[in-house]
């Protein structure tokens, strides 16, 4: 039985909530599995912490220890409040779309989770594919482009890409365009920063590069981001992002999302989710797995 604030189905983490508030919303029992996880001490102290800090310093391993304690469908209520509070997100009605999608799916849940995990070789790929896409289909076009946005950020943060390493695989013309554009100390700077974080300051830059070797460039990001993707799914998204400069643009940071349109966004949105047709299944859960989308 759930806690005298109620269930977890209509929370949200703000700014404002502290632990307590999401601890008298759980059974005894659920509580008295974290008292005994967390010691005494620790757990009087998480009563009055901020749930966003709490969230945002202990990840998702600390999350998965938690959800441990809860019952199988709280399991699935708070996972959406933690990923929903990562994210910054605050909204009922797609909040009440995504739960039964999850309820029918626990997996899109527990995948993100570590110590819930099931065994990958035990999912349902196609399945988990399926009802991922449809939680995502629950968000606003805006929340969704935010979604894209911030996986690009944590995928180039977690690579080595640098602007020497995009230099590299550019005909002459190319390089020598960015480095007349930069000036001689900027191209320097340009040539040790990060991949995305190299053209955002300046997205005109993008000019410089040609259609098809941003599409390139594209397949090698790709390829070194997911371990073991297989050459023809590499192939499949660089065709796919041939025709979206939108989607080109998100990989070399330099999208702004803020001045696109509603339609622009929502066919960003449709181009984005046509990259997931081109995987297989084992694809899939590795990409499902990844650092950059469970954190």
């Amino acid at each position: 039985m759930a806690g005298p604030g109620g269930s977890l189905e209509d929370m949200f983490i703000t700014d404002t909530t502290i632990g307590r508030d999401v601890m008298s919303r759980l059974s005894t029992a659920e509580t008295d599995c974290l008292r005994a996880a967390l010691g005494e001490e620790v757990y009087n102290a998480v009563l009055d912490l901020p749930m966003t800090t709490l969230v945002r310093e202990t990840g998702s391993a600390g999350a998965g220890s938690f959800l441990n304690c809860l019952t199988e469908d709280n399991v699935i209520l708070m996972g959406l409040v933690l990923i929903d509070t990562t994210a910054g997100r605050v909204d009922p009605e797609a909040c009440e779309c995504r739960v039964p999608v999850a309820r029918a799916n626990p997996d899109i849940i527990r995948i993100r989770y570590a110590v819930l995990r099931p065994a990958l070789d035990t999912l349902d790929a196609e399945a988990v594919l399926a009802a991922t896409k449809e939680a995502f289909d629950c968000f606003s076009v805006a929340d969704q482009v935010g979604v894209l946005l911030r996986l690009t950020d944590r995928l180039s943060r977690q690579d080595a890409f640098t602007g020497q390493d995009v230099i590299s695989m550019l005909s002459e013309g190319e390089a020598s365009c960015i480095r007349e554009e930069l000036g001689e100390e900027q191209f320097a700077d340009f040539l040790e920063t990060p991949l995305t974080e190299a053209f955002a300051p300046s997205p005109s830059l993008l000019a410089c590069i040609l259609p098809e070797t941003q599409t390139r460039l594209f397949a090698v990001f790709s390829a070194s981001r997911v371990e073991g993707l297989r050459p023809e799914a590499v192939t499949c998204m660089s065709d796919t992002v041939a025709d979206s400069p939108n989607i080109l643009a998100i990989g070399f940071g330099t999208l702004d999302a803020d001045q696109m349109e509603e339609r622009e966004l929502a066919q960003l949105g449709d181009e984005a989710a046509r990259l997931f047709d081109c995987l297989n299944a084992d694809e899939v859960l590795q990409v499902l797995t990844l650092p950059a989308v469970v954190e």
